[in-house]
């Protein structure tokens, strides 16, 4: 509890700080924000407090402001709620000639997202995603198989595998007639090649490049959104180490390629931002644009009602009906490519000449049930290793609600009847990130970051050898 004294007049309070997930608790004229074993100690930060009754936050990340509470800002970025029942007392900050200038560790108050250790993450590992580009193109035998949507340097692996088709659309639209072997281009959906389309315009024949770029801009994004998602979810730590991880996830390098993954990972996390929120409007709008982006984006509106349903007291209101965009988003253009070929089950029977019988959009491939080679036997592991994350979901305290996403992760690879896309889906499913977050042995924070971007390069050079499928 915070008890600012018996004085009339304000007191200077200390703040001890520990990382994330922040807690408020008081000590005489002491703030503690504390979390996990860390002991990183500050006593340079004061405050002035007006004597009040004051009680601690249970979670300073979930809190809103409200009348009764009040924000106090440390230099150095760190900052919490504090809320208090009865009267409330102002809180100002107060120069102090004794004050350095605090290492910010990426913890900003006002505005969480990137920060050096994220960057570094970023940074590395598209340099690794390109390292490995370079290998396919010039060291190493290439698939001659393999399509590209670009033949430049580099562009050649970023826009291989789907990015040749999603570069078609951009190009010439959809076509009603198949345009290889029996494939048809509108088993993807239409907003990334939309937005590339309209970015490119002024210069079509840089289309390729136009669309590599827009991928890694929106994955940065989607790691500064992710990290606020997750503050506001599980606090400042596991946000941020959550973030790293996908940024050096195994099967990352699709966020780098003309793929509409880093656009729906974007929109995705948007949605459950603007939810969690309560703004349900744009939260429904985003949802919308999502299921545009990919068919599994009509699939988020479960957890994303849930969110608001259970915020509702577990009432059914009005207001949570603007969730329905995204299921009706993925239905009109359902509707367009039936009426693009002239037949209800056209996008069905897509999926069906791609070798699914559910969703997804990835090339044909074994079926789960075949011989493994190494690169199913890869497949395989990452798929039991997503479901033995939702282990740790209660220990980690990851609201059931978001433990719903990678569990339909898992069910569009069951869906679909092949493995070869299953990195990929989990990879999309953001909540893993913060499981693996959660995991504090020494071997495994120590040993796991190394691994993951050895991984990421081996696995990045068989995409663009033409030899694993993203």
């Amino acid at each position: 509890m915070l008890v600012p004294g018996e004085k009339d007049g304000p007191e200077r309070i200390q703040c001890l700080a520990k990382l994330t997930p922040r807690q408020l608790t008081c000590h005489g004229s002491t703030i503690r924000i504390t979390s996990g074993k860390s002991t990183t100690r500050y006593e340079n930060v004061t405050f002035l407090l007006s004597p009040g009754n004051w009680r601690p936050a249970a979670d300073l990340d979930r809190l809103q402001l409200s009348a009764n509470d009040q924000l106090i800002r440390a230099i150095g970025g760190i900052s919490g709620w504090c809320r208090g029942p009865g009267r409330v007392g102002s809180i100002a900050r107060m120069p102090d000639p004794r004050v350095t200038r605090l290492p910010t560790l990426g913890l900003r108050a006002a505005a969480p997202g990137l920060d050096r250790a994220l960057i570094l993450a970023i940074v590395g590992s598209r340099l690794v995603v390109l390292l490995a580009a370079m290998l396919a193109e010039v060291v190493v035998s290439r698939n001659p198989a393999l399509t590209s949507g670009d033949g430049a340097p580099i562009l050649r692996s970023l826009t291989s595998w789907d990015g040749w088709w999603y570069l078609g659309i951009v190009r010439d639209g959809y076509h009603a007639a198949p345009l290889v072997d029996g494939y048809h281009d509108y088993a993807f959906f239409p907003l990334y090649p939309l937005l590339v389309r309209a970015l490119s315009f002024p210069w079509p024949q840089f289309a390729g490049l136009v669309a590599v770029v827009l991928s890694n801009l929106l994955f940065v994004a989607a790691l500064v959104l992710l990290v606020r998602l997750g503050r506001h979810v599980l606090g400042d730590e596991r946000a941020r180490w959550g973030a790293i991880l996908l940024a050096i996830s195994p099967f990352a390098a699709v966020f780098s390629m003309a793929y509409s993954e880093s656009l729906f990972l974007v929109l995705s996390l948007a949605a459950f931002l603007a939810v969690e929120r309560d703004r349900r409007p744009l939260g429904g709008l985003l949802l919308g644009l999502a299921a545009l982006t990919r068919l599994q984006g009509a699939v988020l509106v479960l957890p994303l009602w849930l969110v608001l349903f259970l915020r509702d007291g577990r009432r059914l209101r009005p207001s949570q009906a603007w969730l329905l965009t995204g299921p009706l988003a993925g239905a009109a253009f359902l509707g367009f490519v039936a009426v693009l070929t002239g037949s209800a089950g056209a996008y069905g029977a897509a999926q069906a000449a791609w070798g699914r019988a559910g969703v997804g959009s990835a090339a044909t491939g074994p079926a789960i049930g075949s011989a493994l080679d190494l690169n199913q036997a890869v497949l395989l592991v990452t798929l039991v290793g997503s479901l033995f994350l939702l282990v740790f979901r209660r220990v980690d305290r990851v609201p059931w609600t978001y433990a719903l996403v990678p569990l339909f992760a898992v069910g569009a690879v069951f869906a679909s009847g092949i493995l070869e896309s299953v990195g990929r889906y989990v990879t999309l499913a953001f909540p893993n990130a913060w499981l693996l977050a959660g995991r504090r042995a020494t071997w495994f924070r120590r040993g796991w970051p190394t691994l993951s971007l050895i991984l990421l390069g081996l696995v990045s050079l068989q995409m663009f050898r033409g030899q694993f499928v993203p």
